[in-house]
């Protein structure tokens, strides 16, 4: 893995470095992107954080090897490795500052996953989705209730189902992709949505997100409520008043607060 910020557009980039391997998920890359999470959040001048796979693909999911090692461990063992996956998505899924995924290869199996977790996808028009765990025996156990949300269960079953890859157009109109461009148009793209975010309130950012997260456990009536709690407290939180005071006076504001 290695990071590349730029700190006039308050994002940084993490780029999974795994080429030889399609950037595959192992116990180690998990362990080190959860690691990364946190030091992204506590440093106030990144407003955003986008992923990116070197090489070919953008993520082809589990090590496989791994998890082949793994067939001889106790279910103890392989909770526990099971587990630190899960975390790593909620973590990602609950990051207080928008994510983004970039995908201009296979997003496959943890890989559609962890781009799922993010809260945009900028797809190229060569990208390709899916998880194809089905045909290796294996299970999307924990992306598919990550991916029932954003795209409902029918289209969750018959990507999980059927194992099959759809392309960056029908992902789109699924609701798992944010925004297909060309190729040579996947960088300026990203440029402008980390320019776009780094004008928005980071504390206005972080609970919208923390919002989207929480009411998915609430009905209708109790999550209507929270969000009535969460739009009365908005209205006297620092980053609000700047935000007011700024567009009634005709500048930009200064965010004060951090996400």
């Amino acid at each position: 893995m290695k990071r590349e910020t730029r700190y006039e557009l308050g994002c940084a980039t993490v780029v999974l470095n795994r080429p030889e391997k399609r950037n595959a998920l192992s116990q180690e890359l998990v362990s080190v992107l959860s690691a990364e999470l946190d030091s992204l959040a506590a440093d106030d001048r990144i407003r955003s954080v986008f992923f990116r796979g070197a090489g070919a693909a953008f993520c082809a999911g589990a090590d496989l090897s791994e998890i082949q090692a793994m067939q001889t461990a106790t279910l103890e063992q392989n909770l526990a490795s099971s587990n630190a996956l899960r975390e790593f998505f909620t973590r990602l899924a609950n990051f207080p500052k928008p994510t983004a995924a970039v995908v201009h290869g296979p997003a496959l199996a943890g890989g559609c996953g962890l781009a799922s977790c993010c809260d945009f996808v900028l797809a190229s028009s060569e990208a390709s989705f899916g998880y194809p765990e089905v045909r290796i025996g294996f299970i999307p156990a924990i992306v598919m209730v990550l991916l029932t949300h954003q795209i409902g269960e029918r289209a969750a079953r018959d990507l999980c189902i059927s194992g099959r890859a759809i392309g960056a157009e029908e992902a789109l109109r699924l609701g798992l992709v944010t925004r297909v461009v060309g190729p040579d148009a996947l960088n300026q793209a990203a440029d402008e949505l980390a320019r776009d975010l780094f004008k928005n309130s980071p504390q206005a950012m972080a609970t919208v997100k923390s919002a989207f997260w929480g009411i998915h456990s609430m009905g209708v009536d109790q999550a209507l409520r929270h969000a009535a709690e969460l739009n009365a407290r908005a209205r006297g939180s620092s980053d609000c008043k700047e935000g007011i005071a700024a567009f009634l006076e005709k500048r930009k504001p200064r965010w004060l607060t951090p996400a």
